[in-house]
């Protein structure tokens, strides 16, 4: 016997036309997510701020039900499931709390909130109403990834001891279009450090431990960019770079950076090293093919691999050999198939990673589990972020407070 499919509404979904031809996240993203798991979801509604752009989307897509009020389409559509709250961060809490007190599901992009209350607020409901949430931390679902923390919590590397998760990005000081403008202002983000928070969710989940403490230093390098609309500058006051000194679990110790000021960044890299050997995860070249006047509005940031070495112990004591010698001794790891979970879509591109994290929401909502990450998971990561500006304003370690879950 076939389930019945999820009913969605997507909460901010117009399409953004730019001139870099990228387009909404929702449009690039989520929508073709859904759209092809059609087994499993409905896409019903879609919702924004104008009429016209709803039902713009709606047109495009096919999608049967425009609205230009969230209220409007909760009370129109009590069929729904499952709202998806994709609008700037400054309007998560203003989405979701309705949809939540309706008693729907939530999937929230990044960050969840501007503030820790806010996401307190909405974890209390969701917790209270046993409802089931995620949050668009689409990272943690690249295979990759997803291999990495099960080697780790397998026992590859042995007891862990130490790290390193640095990405660097051009994201804050290249020429970005205007409808990208919130990005750089403090009061729209939230958190000095909101940018770090899809390295602190894979650290987290690859440890399988929490980030106990922190001594952080949080920066605007740079504080305006052209703008590729008018031409003119977008001035900003958002954190674009975070350096971080982090122990988790209480005793493994490393470094995190985050630099959105990279010019032809390396995105991301992320070194573990135990007892027992060592895994590192890196970033593949970034294919060139990507042509903007299809308007396919998604390029590709390029693949994730995964390379690693385990120390054969007897090995080495029968034979000795200088430490040097070891040095980028270690190969590429085969990544299983089990750790995809959707089919139709080019790895590196968010509509994939987007698409697994919808794949891992159904299966959740339907067995009556929360899937990672959650906002459980992810109010931590506001709890680490609360830590992070403690310490940036006292120059020293602060201890990250849980107490609140």
């Amino acid at each position: 016997m076939s389930l019945e499919k999820l009913k969605v509404g997507i909460v901010g979904a117009a399409f953004a036309h730019s001139p870099d031809g990228r387009e909404r996240f929702s449009v690039r993203a989520h929508i073709p997510a859904l759209l092809k798991q059609a087994d499993t979801y409905d896409l019903t509604a879609i919702c924004t701020t104008k009429m016209s752009s709803a039902t713009e989307t709606c047109q495009r897509f096919g999608i049967a039900h425009a609205y230009d009020n969230v209220e409007a389409m909760l009370a129109d559509r009590p069929e729904l499931d499952i709202v998806c709250v994709s609008v700037r961060p400054s309007v998560h809490h203003r989405v979701a709390m309705p949809a939540l007190r309706a008693g729907k599901h939530v999937y929230c992009e990044l960050p969840m909130a501007v503030s820790t209350a806010e996401a307190q607020e909405m974890y209390d409901l969701a917790k209270a109403g046993n409802l089931k949430t995620q949050v668009g931390y689409q990272h943690h679902f690249e295979p990759a990834s997803l291999h990495m923390a099960e080697l780790v919590q397998a026992g590859f590397i042995g007891k862990p001891l130490s790290f390193s998760h640095s990405f660097f990005s051009g994201a804050y000081i290249m020429p970005r279009p205007s409808h990208r403008e919130w990005l750089f202002q403090a009061g729209d983000g939230g958190h000095p450090g909101y940018r770090s928070g899809q390295s602190l969710q894979r650290l987290m989940a690859v440890l399988g431990a929490d980030v106990t403490d922190i001594c952080a230093e949080m920066r605007v390098m740079v504080p305006e960019r052209r703008n590729t609309d008018t031409g003119g500058v977008i001035r900003g006051n958002q954190v674009d770079n975070m350096n971080y000194l982090l122990r988790v679990g209480g005793d493994v110790v490393g470094t995190m950076q985050t630099s959105l000021t990279g010019w032809f960044g390396t995105g991301t890299r992320f070194e573990i090293y135990g007892t027992e050997g060592m895994l590192m995860l890196a970033a593949t070249d970034t294919p060139k093919d990507w042509d903007k006047s299809k308007g396919d509005g998604d390029p590709t940031r390029g693949m994730l691999k995964l390379y690693g070495a385990r120390a054969s112990h007897e090995q080495l004591f029968g034979d000795p050999v200088a430490p040097e010698r070891l040095q980028r001794e270690f190969r590429a790891i085969e990544i299983p198939a089990r750790h995809t979970t959707v089919q139709g879509f080019s790895h590196g591109q968010a509509a994939f990673e987007v698409a697994q994290a919808w794949s891992a929401f159904a299966e959740g909502i339907r067995g009556g589990r929360a899937s990672s990450p959650s906002f459980t998971d992810v109010i931590k990561i506001h709890y680490v972020l609360d830590a992070a500006e403690r310490s940036v304003a006292i120059g020293a370690w602060q201890k990250v407070d849980y107490s609140k879950l």
